[in-house]
């Protein structure tokens, strides 16, 4: 699947990151020739082994990052897409202020009952880019989603809906909380219908994780 074919099928989308967890450099290489430039991984172990693939990769931590791995991260990527916490801002800010970068950062919004999935609660939201906002060497550029664990597209939609209401409502107070990353292989239709400015893709690219 071509990049550029993805984008003229979603016009409104912003951007498209292919996570690559579980495949190795050549499969990333193989995608990237596909015009694909910004990737996703979701350990800072994979992060690490891949980060030289390609120079003009763009790439994002969309997995839950802990406090002693910030150092090692930040020297990475562009993008870090599951912030959620104060305390990881600041960590963020902190390391990023020594080597003179600027973060672009999502914040990860919970709003399922599922006890696998991270985020924060809808009510934390403004007072987290609040102190977003508050961080010279953070960018805040909006919210990340992960979509229920369930096959029932009413429920896939009600959420993303959710999620679409939140960043409107966040957007017309801050205006730089413009992206809303929800939308994986199994649900992007969906999320593009209700919003959607990013995608982070993988098996629709890769083929199934081995």
């Amino acid at each position: 699947m071509k990049y550029q074919d993805l984008k003229e099928q979603f016009p409104h989308l912003h951007e498209i990151v292919a996570v690559s967890k579980t495949f190795d450099c050549n499969a990333v290489l193989s995608v990237f020739k596909d015009g694909f430039r910004h990737f996703g991984e979701n350990k800072v172990q994979e992060l690490i082994l891949k980060k030289d693939c390609h120079p003009d990769i763009i790439w994002h931590l969309i997995g839950h990052l802990q406090s002693n791995k910030i150092k090692d991260v930040v020297k990475i990527v562009q993008w870090i897409d599951s912030i959620d916490s104060i305390k990881l801002l600041d960590g963020i800010n902190k390391e990023c202020s020594k080597i003179g970068k600027i973060m672009n950062v999502l914040i990860q919004v919970k709003l399922t009952q599922e006890e696998t999935k991270s985020g924060i609660n809808p009510d934390e939201l403004e007072s987290l880019i609040k102190h977003a906002q508050s961080l010279p060497n953070i960018r805040c550029r909006g919210l990340m989603i992960i979509g229920p664990n369930t096959d029932n597209t009413d429920e896939i939609r009600t959420i993303f809906k959710q999620a679409n209401t939140l960043r409107k409502e966040m957007n017309k107070k801050y205006p730089e909380i413009e992206e809303l990353s929800m939308g994986m292989s199994h649900d992007y239709r969906i999320a593009y219908e209700e919003g959607s400015t990013m995608f982070r893709i993988g098996s629709i690219l890769f083929g199934q994780r081995r």
